[in-house]
């Protein structure tokens, strides 16, 4: 699998595979399936389960887990798709407890690192709102399992989340750092302007990024 390929589609850019693409692909087909099945799509219509397996495949007995910002918070927001799609029985719960605890295992080093203590110009926005909008979707889950009072609800889940519950209110402060003027003087926030400003709106308004209409119920 391609990290980055050409616009065309042609050739790669980058012949190397990133850690959590297979994951992003597998929740992404999973989706389709799940909205197929919920729009009650004509038999004839493609079915996408076999890259979604090949997907998993690749997914299997992988280490998740990263201190790095932005890959934490994709793991955080493939971990709540797939507990929407887990109502829609789309997804495996063992693999959604894996993702959650290896985001934990990676939550905890990054924390202890100290990247969130250091100055503006030695930070990445966008790579630290990636991990802001995650602990939403963080937020989003527990919220949701307290609503839900199913046994079915793996208590491995439960357990995950309520460890990951104590980092929520970094959301919010990582937020308030990038939203200060002076902060936004920094080159780098400057010299990536455009997707800080994406990210930074998608942090402030997480459902409309994180919610898959239609398919929770």
């Amino acid at each position: 699998m391609y990290w980055k390929m050409s616009i065309d589609l042609s050739r790669p850019l980058v012949p190397s595979m990133g850690q959590h693409d297979p994951l992003d692909g597998f929740v992404v087909y999973a989706e389709l399936e799940a909205t197929a099945a919920r729009l009650a799509a004509p038999a004839q219509s493609v079915s996408v389960s076999d890259q979604a397996a090949r997907f998993a495949a690749l997914v299997h007995g992988q280490d998740l887990s990263t201190t790095d910002a932005l890959g934490l918070g994709g793991l955080l927001i493939d971990a709540f798709r797939m507990h929407q799609l887990h109502a829609a029985a789309a997804v495996n719960p063992e693999l959604l407890q894996s993702t959650l605890a290896a985001a934990l295992l990676g939550l905890r080093a990054y924390t202890e690192e100290g990247e969130l203590r250091l100055s503006a110009t030695q930070r990445l926005a966008f790579r630290e709102l990636g991990l802001a909008i995650g602990l939403q979707a963080v937020a989003l889950m527990a919220a949701d399992l307290q609503n839900d009072a199913r046994s079915s609800v793996d208590p491995r889940v439960r357990a995950s989340l309520d460890a990951l519950g104590r980092y929520v209110p970094l959301a919010a402060e990582i937020e308030a750092f990038w939203r200060d003027p002076q902060h936004q003087h920094a080159t780098t926030w400057t010299e990536h302007q455009d997707i800080n400003d994406v990210m930074l709106a998608t942090s402030l308004v997480p459902t409309g990024f994180l919610v898959l209409h239609g398919l929770r119920e």
